[in-house]
């Protein structure tokens, strides 16, 4: 029965195939303007089964403005008739003899074709382009890598014109992030006696790479209303930009080598205190928040450098959050903004000092190098010191020095240890404010371990997470972001300036000096090489993957290394 079954299916599938031996084609017109559409008819005759035909070929000369598939079957007399009918219709993008290639259907392909396409008389051309057109600018066609480029794409369309599909999105730039500025603007203005709908996109290009960089050209579809002859007729037409070339520059031999890049029209900082300062007097061991907003305008978050650095651990204890990253729009231009918030416990009491920082930016507007300087943040606090190093070292000085004894002193005398005095109702006291004090202290002992665990666990939590960031930027070839991945892995990992961190991860692995060579050649070269983020990432993951097995060894009993060092 199987094999009965099988046979009947190969037996349909051979009649199909022969009875699927005549295709037809047809145009609707050999002779069209450039800016009519034609339609193309495929006959597939004895057949009842419709394919997907493959067009590309097409698409060189023609835009496919629609594909329609239709299926026939006649019984007339006892005798059957089946067709499939493919009609396309096209658009041709430019003017002459058009050949419409060979398009396969089965086993079978159509006859090429040849469409001849008029030019529009200059007076239609010129008609047209009156009543719908797109203008395009920039703020600068010379820009440096990584800097804002201000772009505005204007569509002007006169009574009459009808749009169709929409507007097209923001440009899909190579080696290049593009920023949508705002929502899009429909606004009417008078231009040549005439009244013109205007619709108006901004957006920003940060390029990502020096040298050439091609803003690609947009189109879009509308029909015009015309009068020729006498007679008002309606064309469909394609609006469209023209592509735009702009001249992206290395960053200057003049900007500080050991800087991180950051162009930019202007730079703030800003710093707060919770509480603050004239509020309140502080104490030793108060819990202090210090918040660091860096704002950038004419840039995104994501290039600001880390700012705030190690405090002295004799001095203070800190417990940073991570930095969060903002963007917005502000107008014609992006602004970026990092946060950085770190709680702080002062351990001595006296005249204390936040120190200053300092970021180093190049201001886009006059082409120089510029400084930003966050100010050092002074304050006081009372109480006697909670440092563990100092206390413990004020207790040894004591054992090893203790006060003089006069002979005749009475508490000269040798301590009796085993005499308790249970009737003494002071002693009986004395033993009661000690069991509290201990069990306060036990308490506090856990609430710090508490602490120190969770610190230990959202360390080792963020340190994952920029490790993963990092070589995920290698992988995607992001030059901007591998620099600010970078940067927070290593203040992460070592607690400690971005060049003091730097070093310290040099000194202590092997490969790091070649990772940041290779790194270096790839982000800031003129024509940087295609295989060096390959050799990047397989040495990045390396490096990154031993830092794993040494938290791996960690949590199986290797000691860690100072949370907060003070050098």
């Amino acid at each position: 029965m199987v094999g009965l079954r099988v046979a009947v299916t190969l037996l349909f599938t051979l009649f199909a195939a022969l009875g699927h031996s005549e295709i037809s084609t047809r145009l609707s017109s050999n002779s069209i303007e450039e800016l009519e559409s034609v339609r193309l008819l495929i006959r597939a005759h004895n057949t009842r089964e419709s394919e997907a035909l493959d067009l590309t070929g097409l698409q060189d000369q023609f835009h496919i403005m629609g594909n329609n598939t239709s299926t026939q079957y006649q019984y007339i007399n006892g005798r059957t008739q089946s067709w499939v009918d493919y009609q396309i219709t096209l658009q041709p993008k430019t003017v002459g003899a058009l050949t419409i290639p060979p398009i396969r259907i089965g086993n079978l392909s159509t006859k090429a074709m040849t469409l001849d396409v008029r030019p529009l008389a200059p007076s239609a051309r010129q008609q047209i382009d009156e009543l719908v057109f797109y203008q395009q600018q920039f703020s600068s066609t010379k820009a440096y890598v990584q800097s804002q480029i201000l772009m505005q794409r204007q569509l002007f369309y006169a009574g009459g014109v009808q749009l169709y599909g929409g507007q097209p999105g923001a440009p899909n730039i190579e080696n290049a992030s593009v920023i949508t500025l705002g929502e899009n603007q429909a606004t009417t203005i008078q231009r040549n006696g005439r009244s013109y709908g205007v619709v108006t996109q901004n957006y920003a290009i940060f390029p990502e790479a020096s040298g050439p960089l091609t803003v690609p050209a947009v189109e879009m579809t509308a029909s015009v209303r015309m009068l020729n002859n006498g007679r008002v007729s309606r064309k469909g037409v394609r609006v469209a930009t023209e592509a735009a070339a702009i001249n992206v520059m290395p960053i200057p031999d003049s900007y500080p080598k050991n800087s991180p890049w950051l162009p930019a029209t202007n730079v703030s900082i800003t710093q707060t205190l919770e509480p603050a300062v004239t509020e309140i007097p502080f104490n030793v061991g108060d819990t202090l928040t210090q918040a660091i907003k860096i704002t950038v305008e004419s840039n995104n978050s994501s290039i600001v450098p880390p700012l705030t650095s190690a405090l002295p651990a004799d001095i203070f204890r800190e417990y940073p959050e991570p930095a969060k990253l903002t963007n917005s729009t502000q107008g014609t231009k992006v602004v970026g903004q990092r946060m950085e918030r770190r709680s702080i416990v002062p351990l001595t009491s006296g005249a204390l000092t936040l120190p200053s920082a300092e970021v180093v930016w190049w201001d886009t507007k006059v082409n120089e190098v510029k400084r930003t300087t966050l100010a050092p943040l002074s304050f006081s606090t009372n109480g006697d010191s909670i440092n563990p190093a100092a206390t413990a070292g004020r207790e040894t000085a004591q054992v090893q020095n203790p006060p003089p004894v006069a002979d005749n002193d009475p508490t000269n005398a040798p301590a009796v240890t085993n005499a308790i005095d249970t009737g003494n109702p002071i002693a009986g006291s004395q033993r009661v404010n000690w069991a509290l004090v201990a069990g306060i202290c036990a308490l506090g002992l856990l609430v710090a371990f508490k602490l120190l665990s969770d610190t230990l666990t959202n360390r080792r939590w963020a340190l994952k997470r920029a490790r993963k960031s990092l070589l995920h930027r290698i992988r995607t070839a992001d030059a901007l972001g591998v620099q600010h991945s970078l940067r927070e892995y290593l203040q992460l990992r070592y607690a400690l300036p971005p060049d003091r961190a730097l070093s310290a991860w040099i000194s202590e692995e092997p490969g790091a000096k070649n990772l940041v060579r290779l790194l270096e050649a790839w982000c800031y070269s003129d024509k940087p090489s295609i295989d060096v983020p390959q050799q990047a990432l397989q040495l990045a993951e390396d490096l990154l993957m031993h830092n794993v097995s040494v938290h791996n060894r960690v949590k199986n009993g290797v000691s860690l290394p100072a949370l907060y060092p003070s050098s």
